[in-house]
Parts: structure tokens; sequence; C-alpha cells
């Protein structure tokens, strides 16, 4: 057995075995000062009451330290397992030339890992671990009396059985609407920072708000309901302990007085550890499929890519909606020519970048941008795909050297916006392909490095670019101007600025607002 527990898995092994250890000394601890107190009732001798003391802290003792090494090899074990996991998924993906740029593709990948990490040590190790202290103590409790016996059963399967399948049928449906109205504030909350001065102009900022307020009000509602789930359990939780405790009080207080506070304290320790089982056991579920979504996707399908950008009668709605985003779209783009893409925020820019990224090879920054649980040096060179030295000298010239290559991204919020901008850039630049499709690229910079961004831009030979800020428009060869997913206005960005006409009133507007 020993010889299929390498790496991580023996890490995990011992982190069980640990994990019951500690729990059952915990247990005892309780149960020999509730014999302790029983025992007070008869005068025992002085030296007995001593030693049952010094049992305890020594009990103590090794409850502590079996907790923390069980803690520390569950943790190393899990890690190591994402690390592995991570390393290997993201090589597949490349080899099958999936589109590791996408939006979907990070977040995927971002909560795939995170999913992993709450499935092992918030999840599968406290669950084993309950499950195996209840089934030591139900062996146990023979000794004790066959009553006890059903009373630990029975408690047993109803909070780690029965608990965790019904609140998983009640909590599944409003966890995913909070999910989904996150995402969506999300979103908004993008458009509203990022594109605040166009819809300033467009006298469109109080509607936003008022979207803004909704969405809000719809998280709250769901996260309320998740919070009565909570409540729910507590409550039922406390009835079962209180009606397990009257069961000991009324079976045994004739026959067995003495084991009577044993007993009762044996139970509400083992209560202290199977109670907080309860809710993580109850996402067992939702968790599981998430990580089944992610891991049978079909990721060796080869997808067929060209450097062909140009699009013809093009129209796309989102699966389940009733509303075209974009609606005959047509764009002829030829390789060195340097295209930007305008129009008010919601008019389907984002949308019309995604189809043609789906289609392309070129490097990718998408609108929103997610980073992976890994280093900075991993984030940069996709786990070492990319040039490591000249990815030193990249953070150098973007102003973000107080960043070491082996410091930890612990999280998406460890970056602002603006340092998500830059290190995404470096990552392009690394890759170094001919063609660049970016999506608000200047977002959150200040002028200095948004000058210094739009000049690395510009060196690309072929460019597609969706973006607010104007500043750089006259760089470009071709605008096209996009409003309620129609291209209303296109052309060479000469030509169309020399007349009155939507892109030259936002030229106008975006100068005048600076």
């Amino acid at each position: 057995m020993m010889m299929f527990l390498k790496g991580e898995k023996i890490h995990v092994f011992y982190s069980i075995v640990l994990g019951v250890i500690g729990g059952l000394v915990g247990t005892a601890i309780f149960g020999l000062s509730g014999y302790m107190i029983a025992l007070s009732f008869f005068e025992p001798p002085f030296f007995l009451i001593i030693l049952i003391i010094a049992v305890i802290k020594m009990f103590g003792l090794t409850k502590g330290t079996t907790k923390y090494l069980e803690r520390l090899l569950s943790h190393d074990g899990t890690f190591k397992m994402i690390g592995r996991l991570r390393a290997a998924y993201f090589k597949r993906s490349v080899e099958s030339n999936q589109d590791t740029h996408s939006v979907r593709y990070i977040q995927k990948l971002t909560t795939y890992f995170n999913d992993i990490e709450d499935y092992y040590v918030r999840i599968i190790y406290p669950y084993i671990v309950a499950v195996f202290i209840a089934l030591i103590l139900t062996v146990l409790s023979l000794i004790v009396d066959p009553i006890l016996l059903m009373i630990i059963l029975g408690v047993s399967f109803l909070l780690l059985v029965i608990m965790p399948l019904i609140i998983s049928r009640i909590s599944r449906e409003s966890n995913d609407r909070r999910l989904d109205s996150e995402d969506r504030l999300f979103s908004r909350l993008y458009h509203y920072i990022f594109d605040y001065v166009n819809l300033y102009t467009v006298n469109e900022t109080e509607q936003t708000k008022d979207n803004l307020r909704a969405t809000y009000k719809e998280i709250t509602a769901n996260e309320n309901k998740e919070s009565q789930v909570d409540v729910v359990i507590e409550v039922m939780s406390l009835l079962i302990q209180l009606a397990a405790i009257i069961g000991v009080i009324l079976l045994f207080k004739d026959e067995s007085p003495l084991l009577v506070p044993m007993i009762i304290l044996l139970l509400m320790s083992f209560f202290e550890l199977i109670i907080p089982v309860i809710k993580p056991a109850s996402k067992y579920g939702a968790v599981k499929d998430r990580i089944n979504a992610v891991t049978t996707e079909q990721v060796d399908i080869e997808r067929e890519r060209s450097d062909d950008l140009s699009l013809s009668q093009l129209t796309f709605r989102y699966p389940e909606t009733k509303r075209d985003v974009v609606k005959d779209i047509s764009l002829e783009i030829n390789e060195g020519e340097q295209h930007v893409i305008i129009g008010s925020s919601g008019s389907g820019k984002t949308t019309l970048l995604n189809q043609l990224i789906k289609k392309s090879s070129a490097g990718v920054m998408p609108q929103h941008l997610d980073f992976y649980n890994a280093t900075v040096e991993e984030n940069l060179t996709m786990f070492g795909a990319l040039d490591k030295i000249n990815a030193i000298e990249q953070l150098r010239e973007y102003e973000l050297n107080h960043f070491a290559l082996n410091e930890y991204i612990t999280s998406n919020e460890y970056l602002s916006l603006g340092e998500k901008k830059r290190m995404h850039l470096i990552r392009l630049i690394l890759e170094d392909k001919s063609t660049w499709i970016l999506d608000e690229p200047t977002a959150s910079l200040n002028t200095r490095l948004r000058d210094k961004v739009w000049k690395t831009i510009f060196n690309k030979e072929t460019l597609i670019v969706a973006t607010h800020d104007l500043s750089h428009l006259e760089s470009f060869d071709f605008v096209h101007y996009l409003e309620n997913g129609k291209i209303i206005e296109s052309g060479s960005v000469d030509t169309v600025l020399s007349h009155s006409g939507p892109t030259r009133e936002a030229y106008d507007r975006y100068k005048d607002s600076l």
C-alpha cells in the first residue's frame, strides 16, 4: 500500500490519520473531564484526580500537535496536487491549440483549481475524519451500552448524511443565482467605472446606477437566503444535540448515573467535530459538478484557426437570450492593418472581439483579466513556456519591478487593474505574435504609462483594438463605430475624421473632457 501512496498521496493519508487521532484525543479529553466530575461525587483518592488531570494535559498536548501536523500535511498535499494538475492541464490546453487567452478559459482554470482546493481542504478531509471518528465511537459505545450505540449511530447518520443531502438541494439553486448576479454586477461595474466619461456625455449615468442597484439587491437577496440556510443548520444541529443529551439523561440516570456526565461531554465533543462539516459536505455535489465540467471537456479537440480576421454578415446572440448582441457585421481586416473599434458602453465591442478571437491565433488581451494562483514568473511565462530573462526586463520597463518573479499571486484581487493590464501586456510581448487583439488595453493607466503602452501596441504589424481611450485614434489605419450591435460608421481614420459623424463627435467629446 505504501508503494501506492507516494508524493502528495502519502501526505493526504497521514493527514487523515492524524485528524482522526486528534479528534479522538479531543473527545477523550471531554470524556475524562466528565468522568472526573462524576468521581468527585464519591470522594475518590486524591492521586486518582491528579492522574486524570495529568492524562488530560497530556492529551491536550497530543491534540494540539496532531492538529498542527494534520493541517500542515493536508495543505501541503493539496497544493502540490493543485500545482501538478495545473501544469498538466495547461500543457494539454496549449498542445490542443485551445484559446488560453479567452476570458472563459482563464476563469475556468482559476475556478477549477479553487474548487479543487475547497474540495480537498474544506470538504473531503474534514468529512472523512468525521466519519472515521463517528464509526470508532460507535464501536466503542458497545462497551458502555447498545442503546448508546444506537444514539451515536442515529445522530451521525442525521448530521453527516441526511442534513447535507437536504441542504444541498435547498442551497444549490440559490448559490447559482447569486453567482450569476455577481457576474452581471462585475460586468456592469467595469463599464460604469471605465466608461464613465462616455456614459456622462450621453446622459446614461443614472440609468447605469439603477441597473447596478437592482443587481446588488439580487445579490443581497440571495446572500440572505444562504444566511437563512446557515441558521437552519445551526437550529437543527442544536435540536439534535439537545435530543441526544436528553435521551442519554433519561436512559442512564437510573442504571448508570456515574456515566452520564462522561457520556454528555463525549457527545458535546463529538458534536463540535461533526457539526462544522455539515455545510461543506452539503456543497460536495455542486463543487464536484464544477470540477467534472472542466475535466471532462474535450480540450484535445483541435480548433481551426487562421490569420484571416475578416467577417462577413456576422450576427450573434448569447445562448438563452432573445436579443442579437451584434447584427450583420462585416469587416475586412488585412495583414499589416491597424483597426480600432469604438462606441458607447454596451454597444457590442467586446462581443465582436470575442468572435474574432475564436477564429484567430493572435495574441489577445480580453476585457476581464484573471491571473492564475501561481508566482509572477509562472503567470508571465505561462508556466515556463516563455522567456524568463526577458520577463525581468519587461517588469522594469513597465514599472512593475516591485514584483519579484517568485512572488505569489494569491488571488485575482492581489493586483490592481492597471497592474493586470501591464502584466498581461508583458505576457503578450513575451509571446511575440505579429497580430494582437486587445480590449481596453490602457484602462486605469496614468498618462505616462498609457503613452508607453500605446507605443508598444503600435509596434505590432496587425492590430484590432476596442477602446474608449481615443487619445491615439489618429494613429490607427481604420476605425469602426459600433452602436446597438451594428457598425454605423466605418472607414480610414483620416476620412472619417474629416467630416461630421458619430466618430468625429465622439473624438471631439473625448478631447473636450480632458
